[in-house]
């Protein structure tokens, strides 16, 4: 009986997590079509002097959502082999993301937020930079080794894909996705930040036009 209450109770727990994880998933989805949407709307109106900032902040979220599922799979999965599989991709995913991140927020976002009279945000997004840049050389290594001989299959040795396939893919998964997670969270709500920011000075801008009619 108790062994019966048992995976009862765990199976309610699981289908809880499924839903949590999954009203996650679509706040976040919400998130990206609504900025896709107004960068939409921006550039049919002929306002261009914002496409990097818009173009970090729809690939910081879409990559971002494809880190939590694999994560969310990874920790969920009951599969010892599909844990394996979601663990490499994950790794895989999440070094690419680091390899590219700071490019895009780097030296021409920078100048287009200066063109835009937005210099007060530079400084963060340089730490924001910097934080990412540790987490990468902190665990380039490990990370890099499993996408190129594992996640991306670029090894064509079976026995080395057999090793990767066997064993837990990276013992410190869960507190890279912990740490991934915090700084993007910084980036996410520097760029809503910016988002109001953009909003006030275009609302200003249609107004005054308004008003020469």
């Amino acid at each position: 009986m108790n062994n019966w209450f048992q995976k009862l109770t765990s199976k309610k727990e699981k289908n809880n997590l499924k839903k949590i994880l999954h009203k996650s998933e679509l706040i976040r989805l919400s998130d990206i079509d609504t900025n896709r949407k107004i960068w939409n709307d921006l550039q049919k109106s002929g306002i261009n002097n914002y496409d990097e900032f818009y173009n970090v902040c729809l690939y910081s979220s879409i990559v971002y959502n494809d880190i939590s599922i694999l994560f969310d799979n990874y920790q969920t999965s009951e599969s010892p082999t599909q844990k394996n599989l979601f663990g490499r991709l994950l790794c895989m995913t999440i070094i690419e993301f680091l390899d590219d991140i700071n490019e895009l927020i780097g030296k021409n976002l920078r100048q287009e937020l200066e063109s835009n009279n937005m210099s007060e945000f530079i400084d963060e997004l340089k730490i924001i930079g910097k934080e990412f840049s540790s987490l990468k050389k902190e665990n380039n290594t490990e990370l890099r080794k499993i996408r190129n001989n594992s996640a991306a299959h670029k090894t064509k040795m079976a026995k080395d894909l057999i090793n990767f396939t066997k064993e837990n893919p990276f013992k410190n998964l869960n507190e890279i996705n912990t740490k991934i997670s915090l700084i993007n969270d910084k980036l996410t709500k520097l760029n809503t930040t910016i988002i109001l920011k953009i909003t006030e000075v275009l609302t200003l801008k249609f107004e005054k036009q308004n008003n020469q009619k």
